[in-house]
């Protein structure tokens, strides 16, 4: 276990270390990562746009976003769902943002991350069959990302889900 939590910290570091090497490249390629504009609480925003790097990103934080979503539709759908199963979305249906946040003092957080699954298939209880759109946002402190001490620390400001957004098609 604690291997897993090192190897996945490492590997994380490796992917923001790649993602700043895109952010700050002046050349842009096709399938590099593009810059858009900013959001009032960003400082500015990268869709990631590079299968690979879009991929690992996915990947890394697929531990949280699938408990995220399996507490979602378990509260949304409170009354007689006891199991949710959600259907992996296919590669081409997945969209990452990325955005650096304006630094405050109080807060540890230093991105946002937007992860949209679309057409994204969940079943409620074997029976009942959805497609929906979800978009899930946190906030992550990439400084301590990759620290297993600080993944069992309760008090952890590592990752956090800030907005779920559920549409069903």
């Amino acid at each position: 276990m604690k291997k897993t939590i090192i190897y996945s910290g490492i590997l994380f570091l490796i992917l923001l270390i790649s993602i700043g090497l895109y952010s700050t490249n002046e050349m842009k390629s096709k399938n590099s990562a593009s810059a858009t504009t900013s959001t009032p609480i960003n400082t500015n925003e990268t869709i990631i746009t590079d299968p690979i790097v879009k991929d690992y990103i996915n990947h890394s934080l697929q531990k949280w976003s699938s408990s995220d979503t399996m507490h979602y539709y378990l509260n949304e759908y409170k009354k007689g769902v006891g199991h949710v199963e959600v259907w992996p979305s296919k590669n081409k249906d997945v969209s990452i943002e990325i955005s650096k946040i304006k630094k405050k003092s109080s807060d540890e957080y230093t991105h946002a991350v937007n992860i949209t699954f679309a057409h994204r298939i969940v079943i409620l209880d074997g029976k009942q069959k959805l497609n929906t759109r979800d978009t899930l946002t946190y906030k992550i402190n990439i400084n301590q990302f990759g620290m297993p001490e600080a993944l069992k620390d309760s008090n952890n400001q590592i990752i956090k889900l800030v907005k779920y957004s559920h549409k069903e098609e």
